[in-house]
């Protein structure tokens, strides 16, 4: 994999902050950041406890056909569900690494996947900035450029949205066939495809990072290396969707011939939390999208219950994959300085 550098050369520029034009005469700059701090996680706290309430209040009211639904639990089911999510979460370690290799960082593989995994716990902080604080900071520790993590980052979420998006218009024929969607869904690809090439994703992101206040990318990868991994991404959402599917099956005896509603419903349920980035991990917004997709399956109750136990099950995965990938990489750090 290449990376082709960035033509401007110059160092990052530091983000200056300026007072807002509503704030009051003589207010430092400081305060009144620190001012508009307070109020965002305000409204973080009052739409989480909203959103809170109403999935509450909608399990209550439907506790009915909860309480009545002939619910299962296999364990072989459940097992290969949680097999299959350790899978998707060590490609998406191994897609990082291929990035950060892409964007000249490079580093050994079990340092960067620590590092990544580690990083993941803090999509539940409010604001969800400290994963990505976290994992610069991390990754600098280790002696890699923060400009080029950052690189990475940038394209990590890029690839991650245009894969979960992907596997959407692919899937989407099969999950409701309608002959003007399913026709814009197909055009969808190509277009979602020329998004991710250089040409057209290095303008865009740096006009995303200004608006940020943060420097351009250091580095643009070939179309090529973006094409190869965009394809990974892909097909680990469509992992990713089997294993939400395995523990909808483990639980509910959810047919296989719902496999591709339940895959495409996953990544527009990672697409919808992406979009309400202002919300930790998404709470909530998934769920919402995870029940409106399988209303069609199963009722309305049982599809909020299945939602809510995929949100605690991927939890539990994500604690075992960063235990294995924390702990793999203290051995093999303390085997090469034995």
């Amino acid at each position: 994999m290449t990376a082709t550098e960035g033509t401007t050369g110059r160092p990052p520029e530091r983000a200056t902050e300026t007072p807002p034009a509503s704030a009051p005469d003589g207010a430092p700059p400081r305060a009144t950041s620190r001012r508009r701090r307070i109020i965002l996680r305000l409204v973080q706290a009052v739409i989480v406890t909203a959103t809170v309430y109403f999935l509450a209040a909608y399990l209550v009211r439907s506790w009915g056909s909860i309480e009545s639904f002939d619910w299962e639990f296999n364990v072989g089911w459940l097992a290969a569900s949680g097999a299959v999510f350790l899978v998707f979460y060590f490609a998406q370690a191994w897609f990082w690494w291929l990035l950060l290799r892409g964007c000249g960082a490079v580093s050994p593989f079990w340092p960067a996947a620590s590092v990544w995994g580690k990083s993941i716990l803090a999509r539940y902080v409010p604001g969800n900035v400290f994963m990505f604080v976290g994992r610069a900071w991390m990754s600098h520790a280790k002696g890699l450029s923060v400009e080029r993590v950052t690189a990475a980052m940038v394209y990590e979420q890029a690839l991650g949205m245009c894969a979960a998006l992907l596997s959407m218009a692919v899937l989407f024929p099969f999950w409701e066939y309608r002959p003007g969607l399913t026709a814009l869904s197909l055009l969808a690809i190509p277009v979602l495809v020329a998004l991710m090439h250089p040409r057209v994703f290095g303008p865009l992101a740096g006009r995303a990072l200004r608006l940020l206040h943060r420097p351009p990318l250091e580095v643009t990868l070939g179309f090529g290396a973006v094409l190869g991994i965009l394809c990974l991404f892909t097909v680990d959402w469509l992992i990713a969707g089997t294993g939400a599917w395995l523990l909808a099956r483990a639980v509910t005896g959810l047919g296989v011939d719902a496999l591709p509603l339940v895959i495409v419903a996953n990544a527009l349920a990672y697409v919808a939390g992406m979009v309400a980035f202002f919300i930790p991990s998404g709470l909530g917004v998934r769920e919402a999208v995870l029940t409106a997709s399988l209303s069609k399956e199963l009722p309305g109750g049982v599809a909020l219950t299945w939602a809510l136990l995929l949100r605690v099950w991927v939890t539990v995965v994500e604690l075992v994959f960063v235990g294995l990938v924390v702990g793999i990489d203290v051995l093999v750090r303390r085997r090469n300085e034995a």
